[in-house]
């Protein structure tokens, strides 16, 4: 859409549809009732958030709305209720992108922050602070979330 953020805008351009995208992405379509999954994943892909097939994304969170073009959800992911992601802010990482593989689980209230890779398949814990890559098939969680064991 026209209105999506690029890397090589200025802070001016980047802040011109924050606005709408934080209409669509965190208000409407976070505060959605639970049972309104597919019309909440529409809405995140009209913010635009790269959103695979399947899964299902609770309510009350808080997804990226400067950048929402660097957080990526594969197939099949559940993120649980009042999640945060960030991909902004002072982290110096390379890649600032949230990727978020194939059939991860994302436990409520968990805050996932810039430059994060969850590997396909992890379960990370209710209320973590997921500051540093998590391997794909592990059980992590904690503050900062660390790997618990190997699924």
């Amino acid at each position: 859409m026209f209105w999506r953020t690029h890397e090589g805008m200025d802070a001016r351009q980047v802040y011109r549809w924050q606005w709408l995208r934080c209409v669509l992405i965190n208000k409407w379509a976070m505060g959605l009732p639970h049972i309104n999954t597919p019309l909440r994943k529409r809405l995140l892909r009209a913010g635009g958030i790269t959103i695979g097939e399947g899964g299902f994304i609770g309510m009350d969170g808080w997804f990226e709305e400067c950048y929402p073009h660097r957080v990526i959800i594969g197939d099949n992911v559940t993120i649980s209720f009042r999640v945060t992601l960030v991909a902004h802010g002072p982290r110096r990482t390379e890649d600032m992108r949230i990727i978020i593989e194939d059939g991860v689980y994302i436990g409520c209230n968990t805050t996932v922050l810039a430059g994060v890779t969850i590997g396909e398949g992890a379960r990370i814990g209710a209320g973590s602070v997921v500051t540093r890559d998590i391997p794909p098939h592990v059980v992590a969680a904690g503050v900062p979330c660390r790997v618990l064991r190997e699924v």
